[in-house]
C-alpha cells in the first residue's frame, strides 16, 4: 500500500513539478512533502504550507498538507499545486508577483491566499489522479477539539491606570506593582 507521503512526493515530482514547469516555474528535486499540520495559524483553517529552504536543517523546501483533508485526492493535488509553486520561489514572493503570475498561469484561481483550482486545472487533476496510485487514507476530524482558552487575567490599577495580565493562578493583586497603591483589581479575562 502507498501512503500518503508516498503518493504526494511522486504527485509532485512526477506530475506537478512537469505542470509548473511548461508555465515557468521550477519545482526543486529535492522539495519534500509530507502531511501534518503547518506551522503557523489555526490547524483548523491552514490546509497547506511551503517552508523555505532556510528554516530546513537539510537546506531543502519542505511542504505539509493538513491531515484533515486526506481523504480527498482531489483537494490534495489541488493544494499541492499551490504549495509547489511557493517551493519553485523558495517562498521569495508570498502570494504576490511570481506566486500569482505562475498561479493563474496553471490555472489556480480566487484570492491568491486560497486558490482552487479553475476548470482546466480541475480536468488536469482528475487525470493526474487516475496515473497515481489508489490511496485510501481517512481523514482527521478536527472539529471536536477545544479551543484553548487563555490563561492570563486581566487587572487595571485604577488610581495610575496601569495594565497588565498575570496567570489567573496568581489570583487578585492586592496592590499595584507599578505604582504600590491599594487598587481596584476588576480581572476579566482576555
Amino acid at each position: 500500500m502507498t501512503t500518503r507521503e508516498e503518493w504526494l512526493n511522486k504527485a509532485l515530482h512526477k506530475h506537478v513539478a512537469p505542470l509548473l514547469a511548461r508555465n515557468g516555474a521550477t519545482v526543486p528535486t529535492d522539495c519534500l512533502v509530507s502531511v501534518g499540520f503547518p506551522g503557523g495559524g489555526s490547524a483548523r483553517k491552514r490546509i497547506g504550507e511551503c517552508w523555505p529552504r532556510s528554516r530546513s536543517s537539510k537546506k531543502v523546501n519542505q511542504i505539509f498538507i493538513n491531515p484533515s483533508i486526506t481523504d480527498n485526492p482531489v483537494q490534495m493535488l489541488d493544494i499541492l499545486v499551490h504549495e509547489a509553486i511557493h517551493a519553485a520561489d523558495d517562498c521569495a514572493s508570498g502570494h504576490k508577483g511570481f506566486f500569482m503570475r505562475t498561479a493563474k498561469a496553471v490555472g489556480l484561481e480566487g484570492k491568491m491566499t486560497a486558490t482552487h483550482a479553475g476548470a482546466g486545472l480541475a480536468i488536469w487533476i482528475n487525470a493526474t489522479i487516475s496515473k497515481l496510485p489508489v490511496i485510501s487514507h481517512s481523514k482527521l476530524d478536527l472539529s471536536g477539539r477545544k479551543k484553548q482558552t487563555t490563561r492570563m487575567v486581566k487587572h487595571e490599577c485604577q488610581p495610575c491606570g496601569a495594565v497588565w495580565r498575570a496567570a489567573s493562578k496568581w489570583g487578585d493583586s492586592e496592590c499595584c506593582p507599578f505604582c504600590s497603591s491599594a487598587m481596584y483589581s476588576d480581572p476579566e479575562e482576555g
